[in-house]
């Protein structure tokens, strides 16, 4: 029997805290979040005055925003762990004006090369 390699799903990507996650795809990550919350924004500004919809992108608007600030967590504890680092770091991503700092660090720091504590390799989840 051949032993085959399961691919990791965007459920592990955006909601574990398992495992590793390398730059790239942490950075790509965070732009699908801000790009989601971007447009969730625009259209509450846009439909401001039309009570009819406001409601349905008020309610849009929160879940998206609730939903990435959890996924931002979860993400930012995979890279830290790629990085060779504890996931618990990851609240500094909730204090103000050091959270730029960190964010920016975490996108440029390079992985560590091979197994580290966290996971076999980068982008998979722990076995």
């Amino acid at each position: 029997m051949q032993d085959t390699v399961r691919t990791p799903g965007l459920g592990w990507l955006f909601f574990s805290p398992s495992g590793r996650a390398g730059r790239q795809v942490f950075v790509l990550s965070w732009l699908f979040w801000m790009m989601v919350n971007g447009y969730t924004t625009a259209k509450l500004v846009l439909h401001q005055d039309d009570e009819s919809v406001l409601p349905f992108w008020s309610f849009l608007f929160f879940g998206v925003f609730v939903t990435s600030v959890v996924s931002g967590l979860m993400l930012g504890v995979k890279r830290l762990h790629d990085m060779g680092f504890t996931g618990l770091l990851a609240v500094v991503l909730f204090v103000p004006v050091i959270s730029v700092v960190v964010l920016l660090w975490m996108c440029a720091w390079p992985s560590e090369k091979g197994p580290n504590t966290y996971g076999p390799a980068t982008d998979r989840p722990q076995k």
